[in-house]
C-alpha cells in the first residue's frame, strides 16, 4: 500500500512539473544561436564513459562520455563558428585506447586550420600521467601550471596475489584455468607470478611503453631516445618539463583561456562551449543519410538487462544487447551494425547469447563492424568474433582466449570459527557450487569438463572467424592477452583504428562512399518521458527509478531557464504557439 501511494504522489508530481515546464516553453519560443566564434572547451580529467549515461547519474550532475567529445572534435572542425579547441587534463581518467582515437581526432581537428591548447594544473601530479600528458601531446600548445609536476612516469604494474593470506584464513581457492596465460586465477592460488604469467605482462608494459614514447616523440617533434631519457627522470617540475620541449607553456588556467580567445580572434561575442552545449546547439555530426546503428556492450557480461545496479560495476546484459541488435535488425533505416566493445568478459553462456543475435544480424544482410575500446578480452573478444571485421586500437587489451572457473571453499574458516555443517545430498554434485565444502573428486571432473568444453569452443570460433588453423589459433590463445597492435600480427582483428575507422568501414560493407553522409544513431533508444511515467505508476520502477524519470525533464528545464534569462533582458519576444501537438 505504502509503494502504491508513494508512485501516485510521485507520478502527479512529475505530470505537474512536466505539463508546467513544457507549457512555459511551448508558450516562449527561441531558436539557440550559437555565437560567431566559439572555442570548445572540454574536461578530460575525470574517465569517459563508453556509451550512454544512466538516467539517475544524468540528475545528479552531467558526466561527460567518450562519444561526445569525439562528437563535439568532429562536429567542430566543419564549423566555420569554431575556432579552436581548450582542453583541461589532470590524472589518467581516460583508457590508453581513448587516449589514442582521441589523438587522432585532434589531429583530424587542428588539420582543418584549426588551434587546440592544452592546460593542466598537472598532467598527473602526485600519481601517474602518461595517458593524460600522450593525449595532451597531440595538442599544438602544451601549458602545465607553475609548480605543476608532469607526471610522463613509464608503466608500472602491481598485481596482487592473495595465496597467503587465504591460507592464514582457512579458505581453499580451487579456481581452474585454461592455459598457462589465463592469469586470474594465479591472484588466489599463487603467491607469486608464474614465468607465463610474468612474461605476459612484461610484453604488454613494453608495448605500451613503447606506444607511449614513439606517441609523443611524434607529437612533439623529438627523437623517441629523448622522450624515454625525460620519462627515466619523471616526474619532471616545471621548468624540467619546458627545458625537455614536453611543456610550451608555464600558467594558470584564466591565462590560457584568455590565450584561446585571443588565437580565436577576441571576437565580442567570442565564448568557450561545452562538448554536450555546443552539440545541444550545433547538433552532432553523421545526422543525414542512411543509418549506422551503434550499440555498445560495456562493463561485465551477463544475463538480464545492462545497467549499473546499485553503486556497483556497469554490466553489458545480454537481454538488453540483444534487443538493441534485433531492434536494428529490424529497422529497414539500419544498413549496417557498429558494435563497440569495452569489456573484460563474464558469462560464457551471455557472452554465448550476444554473439549469435550479431551472427543472425548478418544473416538477416546488417553487416557487423566491431569496434574495440579499452578492453575486449575473454568474453569481450568472443562477441567480436561474430563482427564481418573487428578494429582495435593499437592500446586495446584484447584476447584472453581463455577459461577460469571455480570456487572459495570457507569450509576451514567456518569450521575454525565453531560453525558445522551438516551434509545431506541427492546426487553426488548437489553441493557442488557450496562455498561450505570443497570440489571432491566428482566435483571437479565435472568442473573440468565444462572448462574443456568451453575453451574448445573457443578455440574453435577463433579459428573459425578468423581464418587460422586450429595450431594458429591455440598459438594466440592459451589465455594470453595482447595489445591491439600485437592482435593484429596474430591475426585476431582486422584493422588498427578507432570509432572513425570502425565507421568508415561500416559504411563500406553497406555500399556506400567513404564520404556519403549517414546517421549514426544509438541503439537501444531511450524510453520517452511518457512511457517512463506509464511504467512507474504500473508499478515497474520504484523510487530510484522515479528520481531518474526526472532526467528526461532536464533539457526543458535547461531551456526554460535561458528563457527567463533572455526574457528578462529583452532578447526574446513572447508569443503563444498555434494549436496543435508541438515538441
Amino acid at each position: 500500500m505504502l509503494r502504491f501511494f508513494v508512485r501516485l504522489f510521485a507520478l502527479i508530481g512529475f505530470l505537474v512539473v512536466a505539463a508546467v515546464v513544457t507549457g512555459v516553453v511551448l508558450a516562449i519560443r527561441h531558436e539557440p544561436s550559437l555565437p560567431d566564434t566559439v572555442v570548445l572547451e572540454l574536461d578530460l580529467r575525470d574517465p569517459l564513459a563508453e556509451g550512454s549515461v544512466d538516467r539517475l547519474g544524468s540528475v545528479l550532475g552531467h558526466e561527460t562520455t567518450f562519444q561526445e567529445v569525439l562528437d563535439a572534435l568532429e562536429r567542430g572542425r566543419t564549423d566555420p563558428r569554431v575556432k579552436g579547441v581548450l582542453a583541461r587534463f589532470g590524472g589518467d581518467g581516460a583508457s590508453f585506447a581513448q587516449v589514442q582515437e582521441l589523438r587522432a581526432a585532434v589531429e583530424r581537428f587542428r588539420a582543418s586550420g584549426r588551434f587546440a591548447i592544452a592546460f593542466a594544473e598537472s598532467y598527473g601530479d602526485t600519481g601517474a600521467g602518461n595517458r593524460s600528458y600522450l593525449l595532451a601531446s597531440a595538442f599544438d600548445e602544451v601549458w602545465m601550471q607553475p609548480l605543476g609536476l608532469l607526471g610522463l612516469t613509464g608503466l608500472s604494474a602491481q598485481i596482487p596475489f592473495a595465496r597467503g593470506a587465504l591460507d592464514k584464513l582457512d579458505i581453499q581457492p580451487q579456481v581452474f584455468q585454461r592455459e598457462e596465460y589465463k592469469s586470474l586465477a594465479d591472484s588466489v592460488m599463487r603467491t607469486d607470478f608464474t614465468p607465463a604469467h610474468r612474461e605476459m605482462m612484461e610484453s604488454l608494459l613494453g608495448d605500451l611503453t613503447n606506444q607511449i614514447v614513439d606517441g609523443v616523440a611524434v607529437s612533439r617533434r623529438l627523437p623517441p631516445a629523448a622522450v624515454k631519457a625525460a620519462m627515466d627522470r619523471a616526474p619532471l617540475i616545471d621548468r624540467e618539463a619546458v627545458d625537455a620541449k614536453l611543456v610550451d607553456r608555464l600558467g594558470y588556467a584564466d591565462e590560457a583561456r584568455e590565450e584561446a580567445l585571443r588565437r580565436a580572434g577576441a571576437a565580442p561575442d567570442a565564448d568557450t562551449m561545452e562538448a554536450a552545449d555546443y552539440l545541444g546547439i550545433a547538433g552532432p555530426p553523421n545526422r543525414n543519410g542512411p543509418t549506422i546503428a551503434l550499440i555498445h556492450a560495456t562493463g561485465t557480461i551477463t544475463g538480464g538487462d545492462s545497467g549499473k545496479p546499485g553503486l556497483g560495476e556497469i554490466t553489458a546484459g545480454s537481454e538488453t544487447i540483444v534487443e538493441a541488435i534485433e531492434d536494428a535488425v529490424d529497422d529497414p533505416d539500419v544498413k549496417a551494425i557498429l558494435f563497440r566493445i569495452d569489456s573484460g568478459g563474464g558469462s560464457v553462456t551471455a557472452s554465448e547469447t550476444i554473439r549469435r543475435a550479431l551472427v543472425k544480424a548478418r544473416q538477416s544482410g546488417k553487416p557487423v563492424i566491431a569496434s574495440m575500446g579499452g578492453t575486449a578480452a575473454s568474453g569481450g573478444y568472443w562477441i567480436a568474433l561474430a563482427a564481418d571485421r573487428i578494429v582495435a586500437s593499437p592500446a586495446t587489451v584484447t584476447g584472453s582466449i581463455g577459461v577460469v572457473a571455480g570456487k572459495m571453499s570457507v569450509a576451514g574458516l567456518s569450521e575454525r570459527l565453531g560453525v558445522h555443517w551438516g551434509v545431506l545430498d541427492t546426487a553426488p554434485n548437489a553441493g557442488l557450487w557450496s562455498p561450505f565444502r570443497p570440489f571432491g573428486p566428482a566435483g571437479e571432473e565435472r568442473l573440468n569438463a565444462i572448462i574443456d568444453s568451453s575453451y574448445s569452443t573457443f578455440l574453435s570460433r577463433v579459428a573459425e572467424a578468423r581464418h587460422l588453423t586450429p595450431e594458429q589459433a591455440r598459438d594466440a590463445a592459451k589465455g594470453r592477452v595482447w595489445t591491439g597492435a600485437q592482435a593484429k600480427t596474430l591475426g585476431l582483428i582486422d584493422e588498427l583504428g578507432g570509432v572513425a575507422t570502425a565507421l568508415m568501414l561500416a559504411k563500406q560493407a553497406a555500399k556506400l562512399a567513404p564520404d556519403d553522409p549517414v546517421t549514426v544513431t544509438g541503439y537501444p533508444r531511450p524510453k520517452p518521458l511518457f512511457r517512463e511515467i506509464l511504467d512507474l505508476a504500473s508499478g515497474k520502477g520504484d523510487l530510484v527509478e522515479a528520481v531518474a524519470v526526472l532526467a528526461g525533464l532536464r533539457p526543458a528545464l535547461a531551456e526554460l531557464a535561458a528563457l527567463v534569462k533572455a526574457a528578462r533582458s529583452g532578447a526574446v519576444e513572447a508569443r503563444m504557439p498555434p494549436l496543435g501537438l508541438e515538441r
